[in-house]
Order: C-alpha cells, then sequence, then structure tokens
C-alpha cells in the first residue's frame, strides 16, 4: 500500500475523476465543522498535476472545507493535508473503491455515540458544534437513547425504523413502549398510531377538554405539558394528566348542572365526552302555543319590520321579539320523565342537551302521550269512563265497515301515490326514520329494518369501519326530531340529497353479507351482495389489513403460498410448497407488511359504473 504523503493544503486541486457526482447528505459546512473539532480522520487521495500541484481524485468535499477552514483563518492556507499519491491511470478506479467500500454509521450507533458524548457532560448544541449537524437532530438522537433497550436492539435488526422510534419516545415509561409495539399488529404499527396508543392518557392541548379548561389553569394546577421533540410541523402539546383535566371541567360546568336542574328534570348529569344516544331512544321537545289573533297580527308587523332593517343589532332586537310572543315551553309531565346531559361541543363550548328519556322511562313517556292524545279526542280519563262510555250515543259508522271503508281509502292511495314517486319517497324515510327513533309504530307504512350486529363474528382483527358508522348514526339521531308531528315536517322540508343520506342511513345497520338465512336465496343474496359493492366503489384496503394473525395463519398453506405469489411471482413456488407452514408464515408477515392485497371475499370492482340515481 502505497505510504501517506504530506502536501499542502496550497497546493491541492479539484480532480476530474471522483465518481461521485450527486449530492452528498452531509453538508461542506457540517464536514468543515467535524474536521475543525476532529481533525482530517481520513486522508486524500491525489494525483500529480502541472505547475508542482496535486488533483483531487478521492476526497473533493473534505477538499472543500479544508479550504473553508483555510478562509475563516481556523487551519493555515498551507496546512499539511495527509495525502496517498496514485498513478493518474488509477485514479478513477480507486476513488470508485473508496466510495463503494464506505459504510454509513446505523442510526442505532449514531444515537448510542452521542448518548456516551451526553454522559460525559456534553451538550446537544455542543455536540451539534462538533459534528456540524443540527442541535435538533442531536436533541433527538438523544431522546431516541432513553426509549427501552429492546426496542434500540429491534432497531439495530431494522424490525422497527426511526419514524416509529420517534413516536414511542413521547413517554419514558419503558414498558407502555413496548406494549404498544410489540403487543400490537404490524399493520397496527404506524408512527400514528404507536403515538395514539402512548398517548392515550394524554390530552391535546386542541382538544375541545383543554380548550375548555385552559392550559393556563391546568398548569396552575399543578398539572405536567409535554412536547413532542419529533413534530416537525405540528408543535402541539400534550397535557400528561387527563385525570386532572376532566376534574377541572367538571368543577367548571357545576353551576350550568345547577341552573339545568333548577328547571325541574329527573336528572342532570355531565358527561365530558359526549353524549351516549343509545341509552336514550326517545327525546321531548319544547312547544310553541298557537298565537292569538293580536298576536298574529302583532308578529306579521313584526316581520314587516325585519324586511326593512339591515341594522345587526335591530334585526336582533326584532328577532327576540318574535320568539317572546308565543315562547318554547317544555311540557312539565314530560319534563318529569325526562334528563338533560352537560357536555362539550367540538370546540370546546358548553352544550345542553334536554328532553332525553332512559330506556326504562320510554314505556311511561308513551303512555303519557297516549292519555294526552286520547284526552284530546274527548274520551274521560278518570274512573267514570264507563259510565260516560255507556251514555254516549253509538258511533254512526261501526267498527267493522268503518275497517272496510278504510281498505277502499288504503287501496286508492296505493294507485294515488305511483303517481307521486316524490311523495312515496318521502314516505319509506319516514318510516324508516321513526323505526330508527324506536318508534315504528308512528308510520302508516309497514316498513322497518332490524339492525344486525355483524360484529359478533368479528374475533381476529379490529374493525376500523365500526366506529365510524356508530358516529354516522349518533350524528343522524341528534338531528331527527322524536315527535312523529315534527318528524314529518322535517323529513317534508329535507332536500333530496339529503332524505337520499338518511334512507341509506337508516337502511345500512340491516345490511348482512354472511352466510346466514335461508340456503336457497344464498347464491342470489352473496351475488347481489357483491354488486352493491362495486356499485359503491367500496375499498375494503381502508378497513382491513392481511397479517398473519389477522388471516393466513388461519388458512391452509397451500392458500398461503397462492397469495405470496399473487404478490411476488419471482417467488420458487416448488421451495414454498415443501417449507414448513411456520417458515411460510414468516415469509408472509414479511412480504406482507406493506402490502394492499385482500383475499377474495373482500376485493371488489371499485371500477363497476356507479348506479345512477336519477335520469340524466
Amino acid at each position: 500500500m502505497t505510504d501517506i504523503t504530506m502536501i499542502a493544503l496550497s497546493k491541492l486541486v479539484p480532480g476530474q475523476r471522483n465518481v461521485r457526482k450527486t449530492k452528498p447528505a452531509m453538508s461542506v459546512d457540517e464536514l468543515a465543522a467535524s474536521i475543525a473539532a476532529h481533525g482530517l480522520l481520513q486522508n486524500l487521495i491525489v494525483s500529480e498535476a502541472d505547475k508542482g500541484r496535486y488533483s483531487v481524485e478521492a476526497g473533493g468535499r473534505r477538499l472543500k472545507a479544508l479550504r473553508k477552514l483555510a478562509k475563516a483563518k481556523t487551519i493555515p492556507g498551507n496546512e499539511p493535508i495527509p495525502c496517498r499519491v496514485v498513478p493518474l491511470d488509477d485514479a478513477t478506479e480507486v476513488s470508485l473503491a473508496e466510495n463503494v467500500q464506505r459504510e454509513p454509521m446505523h442510526p442505532a450507533d449514531e444515537i448510542g455515540a452521542f448518548a456516551q458524548l451526553a454522559e460525559a457532560g456534553h451538550g446537544p448544541e455542543a455536540i451539534a458544534g462538533r459534528f456540524g449537524v443540527n442541535g435538533t437532530h442531536v436533541a433527538r438522537r438523544l431522546r431516541l437513547a432513553r426509549v427501552s433497550p429492546r426496542l434500540i436492539e429491534a432497531l439495530k435488526k431494522d424490525e422497527v425504523d426511526l419514524d416509529q422510534l420517534g413516536a414511542l419516545a413521547f413517554t419514558d415509561d419503558h414498558a407502555l413502549q413496548e406494549k404498544a409495539f410489540f403487543d400490537a399488529p404490524e399493520w397496527q404499527r404506524t408512527p400514528e398510531q404507536l403515538k395514539a396508543r402512548v398517548t392515550q392518557a394524554h390530552v391535546a392541548e386542541t382538544d375541545k377538554l383543554a380548550r375548555f379548561v385552559g392550559v393556563d389553569a391546568y398548569v396552575e394546577a399543578g398539572g405536567a405539558v409535554a412536547s413532542d421533540l419529533f413534530a416537525d410541523e405540528d408543535e402541539t402539546r400534550f397535557l400528561a394528566d387527563r385525570e386532572l383535566l376532566v376534574r377541572l371541567a367538571e368543577a367548571k360546568l357545576e353551576p350550568i348542572v345547577t341552573e339545568v336542574q333548577a328547571e325541574g328534570w329527573a336528572f342532570v348529569e355531565i358527561s365530558i365526552d359526549g353524549v351516549a344516544w343509545s341509552q336514550f331512544p326517545e327525546r321531548v321537545r319544547e312547544r310553541r302555543r298557537d298565537l292569538t289573533t293580536d298576536e298574529t297580527a302583532e308578529q306579521e308587523r313584526l316581520y314587516a319590520k325585519l324586511d326593512e332593517t339591515e341594522d345587526e343589532a335591530e334585526i336582533e332586537k326584532i328577532e327576540a321579539a318574535i320568539d317572546a310572543l308565543a315562547p318554547a315551553q317544555w311540557d312539565d309531565d314530560e319534563v318529569a320523565l325526562a334528563g338533560a346531559i352537560v357536555t362539550l361541543n367540538h370546540s370546546g363550548d358548553i352544550k345542553v342537551e334536554r328532553g332525553l328519556v332512559r330506556v326504562e322511562d320510554v314505556k311511561a313517556l308513551r303512555a303519557l302521550r297516549r292519555k294526552r292524545t286520547t284526552s284530546a279526542h274527548g274520551v274521560v280519563d278518570a274512573d267514570d269512563a264507563h259510565a260516560e262510555l255507556a251514555a254516549a250515543p253509538k258511533p254512526a259508522v261501526p267498527a267493522k265497515l268503518l275497517d272496510e271503508l278504510l281498505a277502499h281509502k288504503t287501496l286508492g292511495l296505493r294507485v294515488a301515490i305511483i303517481d307521486s314517486p316524490a311523495l312515496a319517497l318521502r314516505l319509506v324515510a319516514f318510516s324508516l326514520a321513526a323505526s330508527f327513533m324506536g318508534d315504528a309504530s308512528a308510520s302508516c307504512l309497514t316498513i322497518s329494518v332490524d339492525h344486525v350486529d355483524v360484529e359478533r363474528s368479528i374475533t381476529r382483527a379490529e374493525s376500523r369501519a365500526a366506529s365510524e358508522f356508530t358516529e354516522i348514526g349518533s350524528v343522524w339521531r341528534s338531528r331527527l326530531p322524536v315527535n312523529p308531528e315534527e318528524l314529518w315536517a322535517y323529513i317534508s322540508s329535507m332536500d333530496e340529497p339529503m332524505l337520499l343520506e338518511l334512507i341509506a342511513v337508516t337502511i345500512a345497520s340491516g345490511i348482512d353479507l354472511r352466510r346466514v338465512g335461508p340456503l336457497s336465496g344464498m347464491e342470489a343474496r352473496q351475488a347481489l351482495g357483491q354488486t352493491l359493492c362495486n356499485l359503491a366503489g367500496l375499498d375494503m384496503t381502508k378497513y382491513w389489513k392481511a397479517s398473519v394473525e389477522s388471516y393466513f395463519e388461519h388458512v391452509r398453506k397451500d392458500a398461503v403460498v397462492a397469495a405470496l405469489m399473487e404478490v411476488n411471482p419471482k417467488l420458487e413456488r416448488a421451495a414454498l410448497e415443501k417449507a414448513p407452514k411456520k417458515e411460510v408464515l414468516t415469509r408472509a408477515k414479511r412480504t406482507f407488511k406493506q402490502s394492499a392485497w385482500l383475499p377474495s371475499p373482500l376485493r371488489t370492482t371499485t371500477e363497476a359504473t356507479p348506479l345512477a340515481v336519477a335520469a340524466e
């Protein structure tokens, strides 16, 4: 091997045979800082040039860094530089060999090295200065050095990447870090999912709970705040003590609870996370009495005045006067059966949901409404009802004849409604909505959808679609009135797109693609289900991912081999078929880690033509 020769920096010039042409990861400034702190750790490769100079064929960046240091007077302009002189004809080959043989440091080794320097008393900025790197880069590496040793070992084996490790480093709890990563299936190990697991006990400062309490009030009460060092753009802080936040929020809501309790409700409760609508199948509403003749005239006068003004303050004043003519009121007997929930909306503002009826009080509410309806039609509710009924004249139309007449009317309506498909559509929507809200008897159309619990069949992987479907249902239940008259008025005023969405929501829970029901219709039902999936453009990769746990360990080995060959046709099928299933599963675990492959039962033809709702 050629000896090292010391050559003055002023005699070194850039060569033309360096094989490295692309821009390297480390900048010249960073390299100059490293050389200034630690000296030149690797000699240059040079060839003799004219006029006593030497061309640098390997180490061009080091030459630039050295010249930068000389210009800054950090080193002399004629500083002796260790060089290896090679013949000009060998320069390209030597340059290639130097670059090919060089191997970048593994992140795990860099993390360990920075940690040792920190333990020796060097701060992040000092370390950054010595190596010419960004201070944030060093701080992040030092943070990663504090994660579980088991995860560091996984990093060395490339079983976890830096983004995943950064998400887990949000907490210093090694047990929580390990549980979040190793106990989760591979498809649930994205940085976002891992961060969600380790921050479950934390609350983002943008969360409605934090907004309502206020970060300053939380800190004043002794709460800790944490920041995510690895968030490049999102600098959201996290409040570490959710229990404290909840206590502070409940204390702040107590005066509101006291005010609402004074309204006479059967119960008033605080629910920070919203209303569990399934616990309240019925709801009572405020009612407005009919206006008197004088009040109607005053209302018309106020409306005319409202049309004439554009002043916001005046408009608000007039609208308040209109509302005051016949203020909405709650029926005392319904209030005694219902309650209220004090909660927070998405923005962190107080929201009071009144008129909620628990499951056990629904029967009493319906009996109350039947009693009120009966009284309105002139039937006596007292103990002497039988005496009055006996004295009452017989109805002009006998019950049997009445039913016959109504049968004629029914048939007439059936024919008439065919000529009014828009009305038929709203009748279907009303009937489904009434059933959806728990009162299918409110409609003259016998149609309802039974909720089918398909989640009980899911045991191998969590359903991502379940929570999305539940949230959609909760939103619609909060919109729809419970009273049949109000519900019909609400649906009658809907535009058609919203009406169609309501029908979709109300029928969705009755859909079932499983192999259930009479065997005679199984094939037709399966075919229709596939057609609907195609027309809806269903993409199951949004809701399910193939893994050993969710699929492969539960099917025959030949099915796993077929899936592997489908994803990677270059694999040797014969070798896979001879290998033990355990070995094939290990291969599948690696192959399908980032794959969107789906088994046949979950596939759809997403390019199918969407179903037209109306003719163009």
